[in-house]
């Protein structure tokens, strides 16, 4: 499907930030180039400190200095999303009190998460994100990644009501595509077995550290994504990106190249009520097919860049790099 995009832009790049490592003096200069090139993307943040170090780590809300970095960012057209309210694991009366600072810090609920890691407190997560056999697989595969309950009423970790409250989108699989729609072209969408607790969910361009940036993100592919008119949501960690003290090149080079070009560049929260309005596919519940070919799609993803190319979150932060 073609869109027509607001003010004769031609396509679509926008990124989704999980807050892991985000600390204040790398992460702003992070956004310091996104905002001078011009790109309005979607921060995530927690708002409790990680209590699950030295596993976890990064600024929260409990700063005062990230506090109103975050707050500026707002202020300045990008989208602040919600990572769980922190890293480990946070019982229901915790929740609760994190979604109202959340608010009281920002102004309004979070409408769109991301589930973090091995979060117990995690929302339709882990094995149960694919269905029978798939679901089986990755059993076997991640076998620590499993088990979560923020979706079981009788757990001490439950706030699906809350997140079916207040969360309109929440992340779901994985693509292998810097064009994300043309592997999800009904997105935004609905699962009906997630219905109860769950809104809508969205699919992302997986790239969730540099390596991977640079290895998906050049000239030629952005100019495919233009010729296409195609919709990126990008996923990734940003708060790894300022190795040494300093801002990877290549993210720096090829921002300032999508910069130039005559994209919509809004954050993720944007895109999707965009889709909403211009799809009349989205919104929808996933023909099964579909479903099961996404899911097929996403564990590959996975796979290829764990077990083949070996640049996905475990070999990058088993790197000489991450410890920097």
């Amino acid at each position: 499907m073609k869109y027509t995009f607001p003010n004769g832009k031609k396509f679509i790049f926008t990124i989704i930030d999980d807050t892991d490592d985000a600390f204040l003096q790398g992460i702003s200069q992070i956004y310091d180039i996104l905002y001078q090139n011009g790109l309005r993307t979607t921060k995530t943040v927690w708002v409790y400190p990680p209590r699950d170090n030295p596993t976890s780590k990064g600024d929260s809300l409990q700063n005062p200095d990230y506090l109103k970095f975050v707050q500026d960012l707002q202020q300045k057209g990008f989208e602040i999303g919600l990572h769980n309210v922190g890293s480990g694991d946070y019982k229901r009366p915790e929740i609760i009190e994190g979604l109202e600072v959340f608010k009281e810090s920002l102004g309004a609920y979070p409408h769109l998460h991301i589930n973090h890691s091995y979060n117990q407190d995690n929302i339709y997560s882990g094995s149960d994100r694919f269905t029978f056999p798939l679901n089986m697989v990755v059993k076997k595969m991640y076998s620590q990644y499993d088990n979560f309950t923020g979706d079981k009423p009788d757990s001490e970790f439950f706030w699906g009501d809350l997140h079916k409250k207040h969360i309109k989108y929440a992340r779901n699989f994985e693509i292998d595509n810097l064009n994300t729609i043309k592997a999800v072209p009904n997105m935004p969408y609905r699962e009906k077995r997630f219905d109860e607790y769950a809104n809508l969910w969205f699919a992302s361009t997986f790239a969730s550290n540099q390596w991977l940036f640079n290895y998906r993100v050049n000239e030629r592919s952005i100019d495919q994504l233009e010729a296409e008119g195609g919709i990126c949501i990008l996923y990734t960690h940003l708060g790894y990106y300022t190795p040494y003290g300093k801002v990877d090149a290549g993210f720096k080079k090829m921002i300032e190249y999508i910069g130039k070009k005559n994209g919509w560049f809004v954050p993720v929260g944007n895109v999707l009520d965009f889709l909403l309005e211009n799809n009349e596919k989205a919104g929808n519940y996933l023909p099964l097919w579909e479903q099961k070919k996404i899911e097929l799609h996403s564990l590959s993803t996975r796979i290829k860049y764990r077990f083949f190319k070996k640049i996905d979150d475990f070999h990058f932060k088993n790197s000489k790099e991450y410890e920097q």
